[in-house]
Formats: structure tokens, C-alpha cells, sequence
């Protein structure tokens, strides 16, 4: 891990951040004032971010490259879209981190680190703060409503499995029910996969 780029260095940059889906709610202004307080860390291949069950305050935007979630040392999603961001519960006091996210090439991340902003003057600090946290409740909420859209089709598909199987033991041999079976445990393996897929880090 090493600093590439840090406070104000980042304003030569600041046509590129514009662009992020977590930066264009921002005035000229208050991204300068954000980017004063970021650094632009690049991670080497394989390289931890951030580590399950540690503590930090800082979050991250993906700039460059690839980054892979772990968890209970899992491998349960992968990032490669430029401006997706990890970390983010940390604003709200969640200050352990449920999961591990590594580099899995050479990538840029920009770190966001909330305490630096108390630095900045109070009208600046409150303005990027309340910005801040509109956006990642927003990010937020769209995971929570994936995830119960998610849980909602693995409570159909449990149904699903659990009629077939009492119909085949009602009126089957041994073998379809085995049969049977084998498929609803693989119905559940899928559902687990696709919800760790949306693990907030």
C-alpha cells in the first residue's frame, strides 16, 4: 500500500472525480474541500484494503482495478466498477469491519476519512457531511432492498422445493424423494451465494 496521491495533489485530478456517481452531487466548492481531505491510496495484487474484524473509520471508492470481499475467509463478491464504494458503515458507527476486501490486481482506491472534514470550517464540514450521509444511506437502502427482494424469491423458492417434496413422497418411491431433495439443497446453495453477494463491508 502506498499513498499515490493526498490532499490538495488531488485537485489536478478533480475533472476525473467528478465523474463518480458519490462525487457529482457535490459543488466545486465543497469537492475541493472533500478531496483536501482524501488520499488516493493504490493497493499492490492481493494486497488487504480493509480487514474483517478490524476497526476503522475510513471508506473507500474503487478508481482502478479489482478488489474481491471476503468473508469468515469466503471469497462472496468481487468489485470492478470504477466509483463503487466499500467500507461505508463505517459513518455510521459500525466501526468493525464485517468482511475483508483485497486487491486482487494493482488498484487505486480513494480513502475517505470522515475525521479529516472536522478540520475543515464548520459551514464546509456540515455541508459535506450532510451530503455524505444522504448519498451512502442511499447506497444503503438500494442494498437493503436488493437483499429483501432477494430473501422475498428464497422464500419462494423454499416453498417451491418443500411442496414438490411433500407431493413426491405422497406419491413416489424413495429414490425421487432423495432425488428431489438433492435438488432443493442445491436451490438453497445458490440462494446463499447470490445473498453474500450483496455482504456490506
Amino acid at each position: 500500500m502506498q499513498v499515490y496521491k493526498e490532499g490538495p495533489e488531488l485537485l489536478e485530478l478533480i475533472d476525473q472525480f467528478k465523474r463518480l456517481p458519490l462525487l457529482q452531487v457535490f459543488d466545486g466548492i465543497v469537492l475541493e474541500r472533500i478531496l483536501t481531505a482524501s488520499s488516493m491510496m493504490l493497493y499492490g495484487a492481493d494486497e488487504p484494503i480493509i480487514t474483517e474484524g478490524t476497526t476503522g473509520e475510513c471508506w473507500y471508492v474503487l478508481l482502478k482495478g479489482k478488489a474481491r470481499v471476503v468473508k469468515n475467509r469466503k471469497p462472496v463478491a468481487v468489485l470492478d466498477q470504477v466509483g463503487e464504494i466499500f467500507g461505508e458503515l463505517a459513518m455510521f458507527g459500525q466501526a468493525t469491519r464485517s468482511a475483508s476486501v483485497y486487491a486482487v490486481d494493482p488498484s487505486y482506491c480513494l480513502e475517505l476519512n470522515p475525521s479529516l472534514l472536522q478540520k475543515l470550517p464548520r459551514a464546509d464540514r456540515d455541508a459535506c457531511h450532510a451530503l455524505l450521509y444522504r448519498f451512502v444511506a442511499q447506497v444503503v437502502a438500494d442494498r437493503l432492498m436488493r437483499t429483501t427482494t432477494a430473501l422475498a424469491s428464497a422464500t419462494e423458492e423454499l416453498e417451491v422445493a418443500r411442496n414438490k417434496l411433500a407431493q413426491q413422497q405422497r406419491s413416489a418411491g424413495q429414490d425421487d424423494v432423495v432425488n428431489e431433495l438433492e435438488l432443493a439443497i442445491g436451490q438453497l446453495q445458490w440462494t446463499k451465494e447470490k445473498l453474500a453477494r450483496l455482504v456490506l463491508t
